[in-house]
Formats: structure tokens, C-alpha cells, sequence
């Protein structure tokens, strides 16, 4: 029953993956596009090449280490003896002046009493860690590209709010000028309105210069130029779902990388204790040599023979047994330093999720404060919109003042601005939360 749930659990997440990407395909293909470029990125996953050899040589431990030798050593003097036999003197040497050996060693690790093989499991949690590390530094690119993203949506909504303004103030310009011909407006009110036009393309400007750094920004991430592959009418739709607070944060449990990190780590501690407490164990080994050497019989008359007469081919086979005595403590020390960081890991996850719970709180907080503006500030662009009807009619039939028609139309331009802010603020709360809790919409 447990396997069911959890084959359930990954089929949903891999749905709502691919509806993620099928709400939203041009954010997907921006994100993809910037893990694809990021040389950051390709750094990171170096670590886990090096990974994978430190836990090959922690496995090449396990094999037996083979090694040849070759030495030629002068003494001098060595040890002899004369006797005197049938009246000559005869010298014994026991033991020739120059003394070779060449062999060939052997030395193999029978038991260690699981230290090895724990050694290669942390190198397999260490190397998880470095996967986190890529999957972690994926997920901040991929939520910054989300950012970069609807900051542009924002952005080049907010110049079309501010084109329209600008076309109603050269509308007013236009109107004004012909009622001066007509001498029904004074040469101030002309005035006025250019300088209000210039505010406006001041403001403009501006907007512009924003949306310009934004698409820099992109454009840095992606490696390629971004202008035009964000279209004008894009709107706010966001390629996640919607989650609550306490909702998010059980599913960052399992999903949010830093707790899947730090979990790896504990995991690590763990292995440093168990091996801390192996420091004292013995370990016994096979050890084997096979080769030639000299100086095995003592020369009778002192006299050195050729070479290929002394050599003899010898071998060594034995078991060899290290038994630690005292060391200080140095293993009871190492123990207790391991157990303290993994008890560092278990306060690191409790701030954490401490971390992680407020955050996502304030993170629904902005979302719900600026859903309920949004719904006020549709109420106040729709009213807005019919002032203006209202003053551009009566502004046209002179009974509106150029001071008042602008107040109309500057409300409309302020009611506009802020229900895309309260959009905008919304998608940003919404992606902080999937970012909190883990959310992969690529």
C-alpha cells in the first residue's frame, strides 16, 4: 500500500510538472535555456565526476595492493670468521658486501571490521551532496529566470498603460490647440499640456530603461538576446498551482532541496560516528612476497661468485594483525566530535524549517493582501474608466476644465498601474512559495 501511495505521489508531481510546462511553455524554454548556458552550473557538476572517483578509490581499498621492489645495498664491514684447516686459513663470510633483492609484494585487508564499507557509503552520501548541491543551484536559476520573467511582463504592461496616458494627453493637446484658435483657451493651458506630455514621455523613458535591464539580465542567464521572446500581451499566468502555507510546507519536507541536503548530511554524520568508533579496532591482513635475492649461503673463502651464481628465489606468505594499544584517545576524541555534528545537523534542520515556515507564511500573507487589492482595484479601474467617459464628454462641450480632464485621466492611469502591481505582486508571492517549497515547473 505504501509503494501505491508513492507511485501516486510521483505520477501527480510529474503531471502537474507537465501541465506546468504546457500553461506556461515560453517560461520553461527560458529556464531550460539558462541551465543549459549556465557555466555555473557546469562547475558544480564537476564535483560530482570527483565524487564518483573518490568513491572508486575508496572501493580500490578493498583490492589487494600489489608493488615490486628493487634494492641494492654496500655494507661494510661484514661479519666473518677465520679457521685455520690443514694449516690454511680460510675466511667465512657470513654475509656478502653487496647485497640485492628484487620482489614482487603483496598486501590484502581480510578484515577491518566493516570500516572500508563504511568509508564507501559516505562517499556515495558525500557525492548525493554535491547532486543536491547541482539540484539546489538549478532551482535559485530557475526561480530567477521565473522573477526576470514576469518583472518584464510587469514592466511591458505598465508602457502600454503609459502609451495610452500619452495618447490621451496629445488628444488634450490637439483639443486645446484648436478651442486657442477659437479663443476658448488660454496660451497657460497650452503650455500646461506640453509639459504634462513631456512628464509623460519623462515616465515613459523610464519604464523603458527598466524593461531594457531587465532583458539585459535575462539575456545574461540565457546567453543569448532576449528582446522579443517575451510577447507584449503576455499576461500573468503562472506555471504553478496554487498551495497554502501549511500545505507547502509539508510537501517541502520532502521536496525543498536544503532539508533533502541536510538529511544527506545527517546521514554522513552518522557514517563518521560509526567509523570514528571503528579508530581502535584491529585489522588483519594477508601479506605475500615473492623474488630473488642474494647473501644466502656464507661465502667459505670470501670470494664473490658471479651474480646468477648467488641469487636464490625466495618467497613469504604470513597474516599480519595491528591490534591499536594506545593512542592517546585519539579514537574516543574523534567519536565525540562526530556525534556533536550530528547533533549541530539536527539543530540546523529544526532553523530551517524554522526559516521555511515563516517564510512561506509571509509569502501567503503578501499573496492574499494583494488578491484582495486586486479585486478593489478592479472595482476602481472600471469606475475610473467610466469617469473619464463622463469627463471626456463634458471636456469636449466645454464645460470641463483641461485641469479636471487630466485628473480623470491621470486616476485612470493610477488605477491601471496598481492593479498590474497587485498582479505582479502576486506572481511573485506565488513563486516564492513553489521556490520554498520545492516546486520544479521546468
Amino acid at each position: 500500500m505504501k509503494r501505491y501511495y508513492i507511485l501516486m505521489a510521483t505520477v501527480l508531481l510529474q503531471s502537474s510538472t507537465l501541465l506546468a510546462q504546457e500553461k506556461n511553455p515560453v517560461l520553461g524554454q527560458l529556464v531550460r535555456s539558462a541551465l543549459d548556458y549556465s557555466p555555473k552550473i557546469k562547475e558544480q557538476q564537476q564535483l560530482i565526476t570527483i565524487g564518483d572517483y573518490k568513491t572508486k578509490i575508496q572501493e580500490a581499498a578493498k583490492q589487494p595492493v600489489v608493488q615490486s621492489e628493487m634494492s641494492v645495498t654496500r655494507i661494510d664491514p661484514v661479519a666473518k670468521a677465520n679457521f685455520a684447516m690443514g694449516g690454511t686459513n680460510t675466511v667465512l663470510s657470513f654475509q656478502p658486501n653487496m647485497n640485492y633483492n628484487a620482489n614482487i609484494a603483496a598486501n590484502y585487508v581480510i578484515a577491518d571490521w566493516g570500516r572500508q564499507a563504511l568509508n564507501i557509503e559516505k562517499s556515495k552520501l558525500e557525492t548525493n551532496v554535491s547532486r543536491y548541491g547541482i539540484d539546489n543551484l538549478k532551482n535559485n536559476y530557475a526561480y530567477q529566470v521565473a522573477n526576470i520573467y514576469y518583472g518584464i511582463v510587469y514592466l511591458q504592461k505598465a508602457i502600454q498603460v503609459q502609451q495610452q496616458q500619452l495618447k490621451l494627453v496629445a488628444d488634450n493637446e490637439k483639443t486645446i490647440a484648436d478651442r486657442l484658435k477659437q479663443g476658448d483657451a488660454l496660451d497657460y493651458d497650452k503650455v500646461a499640456i506640453q509639459v504634462r506630455y513631456k512628464n509623460a514621455e519623462t515616465r515613459l523613458v523610464d519604464l523603458q530603461s527598466q524593461l531594457e535591464k531587465q532583458l539585459i539580465y535575462l539575456s545574461s542567464f540565457i546567453g543569448k538576446d532576449a528582446h522579443g521572446l517575451i510577447a507584449n500581451d503576455t499576461d500573468f499566468d503562472l506555471p504553478t498551482n496554487d498551495l497554502s502555507a501549511g500545505t507547502a510546507y509539508e510537501q517541502a519536507q520532502s521536496e525543498n532541496v536544503e532539508l533533502k541536503t541536510l538529511k544527506e548530511k545527517d546521514l554522513i554524520a552518522d557514517k563518521d560516528v560509526k567509523i570514528a568508533s571503528l579508530a581502535e579496532k584491529p585489522t588483519l591482513s594477508i601479506v605475500g612476497q615473492a623474488g630473488i635475492k642474494n647473501g644466502y649461503l656464507p661465502r667459505i673463502n670470501g670470494e664473490t661468485p658471479p651474480i646468477d651464481e648467488d641469487f636464490k628465489f625466495n618467497t613469504v606468505v604470513g597474516l599480519k594483525l595491528v591490534v591499536p594499544i594506545y593512542s592517546g584517545h585519539r579514537g574516543a576524541y574523534g567519536e565525540a566530535i562526530a556525534k556533536v555534528n550530528r547533533e549541530m545537523l539536527k539543530y540546523s534542520v529544526d532553523a530551517t524549517n524554522q526559516a521555511l515556515k515563516r517564510e512561506l507564511e509571509v509569502a501567503q500573507n503578501d499573496y492574499n493582501t494583494a488578491k484582495d487589492k486586486l479585486a478593489l482595484s478592479d472595482k476602481n479601474v472600471y469606475q475610473a474608466q467610466y469617469a473619464l467617459q463622463l469627463a471626456e464628454a463634458r471636456y469636449k462641450n466645454g464645460v470641463l476644465t483641461p485641469v479636471e480632464i487630466e485628473a480623470a485621466q491621470t486616476a485612470l492611469r493610477e488605477a491601471q498601474l496598481t492593479q498590474l502591481q497587485y498582479k505582479y505582486m502576486m506572481a511573485l508571492a506565488k513563486i516564492e512559495m513553489n521556490r520554498l517549497t520545492g516546486v520544479k515547473f521546468w
